[in-house]
C-alpha cells in the first residue's frame, strides 16, 4: 500500500513516501512563505521514485497549528489530488511531528507541549498526552512566555522549534530544541477510519489558535 505524509506548517515543509511501511522518498525544504514552490518538487520526486500520484492510496497532512499560508497550501494540495485519485485523507495535528522526536530521547514520558511562536513574547502551547498506550492531542493555548515555567507540571516535557535565545536561561535548559518537524512520524499513527469525504474535509480544517480578523475595506 501507498502512502503519503505531508506537513508545511512551518518553515521547512517535510514531505514522506511510504510503500508497505517503507520510505521510499523523504525530504524537507525551507518553503519560508513559499510552500507552493515546493509542490512541484514533491511531485517529480514521486515520479523519480516510480510511483504515480494517482497511485498513492492515502494521504495524511498536517493542519497546524502554524502559518496560515503555509496550512492552507498544503491542504488544498492534499485535497485536490485525492479528489481526483480518489485516495482517502486525513488532517493530522502538526504536533505529532514534533513529539516523537522528544519520546525517542525519553520513552517514558506521558505529556508533552510543543511550543509554537506566538510572536511578542508568546508561545502557542500545543499539548499532547499518553493514554492507554495512545497518543491524543489535548488543547492548544497561548501564554506568555514568562509564564512556562509555573505552568510546566500542568503542561509537561517542551519540545519546540522555536530560536532557543528568545527563551530566558532558566527556562532554555528544560526545552528540547528540534531544527524542524518530520512528516515520517505521521506514518506512526493509526489511520483514521472516516465514513464519508465530509468527515476527510472535516479533519483537515486548520487549527486556528487565534481567531481570523476580517476588517471592512473603508471606501475613500
Amino acid at each position: 500500500m501507498l502512502k503519503a505524509c505531508l506537513d508545511t506548517s512551518t518553515n521547512i515543509a517535510t514531505f514522506t513516501l511510504f510503500r508497505n511501511g517503507e520510505e521510499v522518498v523523504s525530504l524537507s525544504e525551507e518553503c519560508f512563505k513559499g510552500a507552493s514552490k515546493l509542490l512541484p518538487f514533491i511531485n517529480k520526486k514521486i515520479l523519480e521514485s516510480g510511483v504515480k500520484i494517482h497511485e498513492i492510496q492515502h494521504w495524511k497532512v498536517g493542519v497546524g497549528p502554524g502559518s496560515f499560508t503555509g496550512m492552507r497550501v498544503g491542504i488544498a494540495y492534499v485535497k485536490g489530488i485525492c479528489y481526483a485519485s480518489g485516495a482517502s485523507f486525513e488532517g493530522v495535528n502538526s504536533g505529532f511531528g514534533y513529539i516523537f522526536h522528544l519520546i525517542e530521547q525519553k520513552p517514558t514520558l506521558d505529556k508533552i507541549t510543543v511550543l509554537h511562536d506566538g510572536r511578542r513574547q508568546e508561545v502557542i502551547c500545543n499539548t499532547f498526552e499518553k493514554s492507554d498506550g495512545v497518543w491524543n492531542a489535548k488543547e492548544t493555548e497561548v501564554l506568555p512566555i514568562s509564564e512556562l515555567c509555573q505552568n510546566g507540571e500542568r503542561l509537561g516535557a517542551f519540545v519546540s522549534n522555536m530560536n532557543s535565545e528568545l527563551f530566558p536561561d532558566d527556562l532554555r535548559d528544560s526545552v528540547f530544541f528540534i531544527d524542524s518537524i518530520n512528516a515520517s512520524y505521521f506514518g506512526c499513527l493509526d489511520d483514521r477510519i472516516m465514513g464519508s469525504v465530509d468527515d476527510m474535509d472535516i479533519s483537515c480544517e486548520p487549527i486556528y489558535v487565534r481567531p481570523p480578523v476580517f476588517v471592512n475595506p473603508v471606501s475613500k
